[in-house]
């Protein structure tokens, strides 16, 4: 894992131990950073417009695979959006603090 440069974290507040660079402004991909700044992977959220459901994937640094994914059942849903978006970091952190 490599810490991500400090002048691009400036602007930006960590407040999680878990950070989806973006997901607050609606992107549909970014950078995954832990609160210290270490840059771990990239998430991504795949939508599936016809059935109006998604999937956020993790990919770690340096692998090509999702390590982890979560779906959304329902895309009209923001409790069950962020409810994945939760599990998700959960499970990157539970990965994380096992690789420590």
């Amino acid at each position: 894992m490599k810490p991500i440069e400090a002048r691009q974290l400036q602007t930006v507040e960590l407040r999680y131990p878990i950070n989806l660079m973006g997901a607050g402004d609606g992107a549909e991909n970014g950078d995954v950073v832990t609160r210290d700044g270490e840059f771990l992977g990239t998430w991504s959220f795949e939508k599936d417009e016809a059935e109006e459901t998604g999937t956020f994937h993790f990919i770690a640094d340096g692998e090509a695979e999702p390590k982890f994914s979560e779906g959304v059942a329902f895309l009209t849903s923001g409790m069950l959006t962020g409810l994945a978006m939760s599990n998700l970091c959960r499970s990157i952190r539970d990965w994380h603090d096992g690789q420590s």
